[in-house]
């Protein structure tokens, strides 16, 4: 597993950085270890830092006037966040809360600021993170207000397996427990666990407690309308 200097200084936003500008950057930011649960910062909360994780998951929440979760994005070791919500009017636009015991490295907004005085590239850099980030809540909107819940797990167990054809027999990790499976294609576990048994009784998959086995990827394939990356 990459140590903690291995994770930030891969981090898309800083590679082009010299070693020593590197340095200097990590060193201005500090760390938070965060228990599974705890909350990093709440949505609407002033937006003060670029944020990365070091070690574990963190996961970017909604919640709706009557306290429904929506998931909007798990962030895995390695991987930045809230830097669109540093340059808003506004505060953070989601909550960030541990999935399991994590360690989230933050960078002041001043520091994030003077350095992209000093590297511009920084700042097209940033412009792809949040170009991306764009494109996931658009996905997100588009799956969950025009397709079924069948259609959004098929989804979901298509991009995990990360390729565009299936073979029989093959077996899909869900790699995350299945309450965050269904909070993913914006369902309740209840709901996730009548379609796993809906599927399974079509003979499309055959469901495990930590993976799914493909028996039908044609029409998984076609549920999903899977067009591969």
């Amino acid at each position: 597993m990459p140590d903690r200097s291995e994770i930030l200084q891969n981090l898309p936003l800083f590679r082009m950085l010299s070693d020593e500008d590197r340095r200097m950057v990590f060193t201005s930011g500090h760390e938070h270890s965060l228990a599974k649960g705890e909350i990093l910062f709440h949505e609407g909360d002033p937006a003060e830092s670029l944020c990365a994780v070091v070690s574990g998951r963190m996961k970017l929440v909604r919640y709706s006037p009557r306290g429904k979760e929506l998931l909007l994005h798990l962030v895995p070791a390695g991987a930045s966040f809230a830097e669109a919500a540093l340059f808003g009017s506004g505060g953070y636009p989601a909550t960030a809360e541990a999935v399991e015991p994590s360690t989230v490295w933050c960078l002041p907004r001043a520091q994030l600021v003077s350095l992209l005085r000093n590297h511009p590239e920084i700042g097209m850099a940033m412009i792809g993170s949040v170009s991306a980030w764009t494109r996931t809540l658009a996905g997100k909107l588009e799956m969950l207000t025009q397709r079924r819940v069948e259609e959004r797990l098929a989804l979901f167990l298509m991009g995990r397996a990360g390729r565009r054809q299936v073979e029989p027999g093959e077996i899909i990790e869900l790699g995350q427990p299945k309450h965050l499976v269904a909070a993913e294609c914006g369902t309740g576990p209840e709901v996730l666990s009548r379609t796993f048994k809906r599927l399974e009784e079509d003979g499309i998959i055959q469901t495990g407690s930590t993976t799914v086995k493909v028996l039908d990827p044609k029409r998984l394939a076609d549920l999903a309308e899977w067009l591969g990356s």
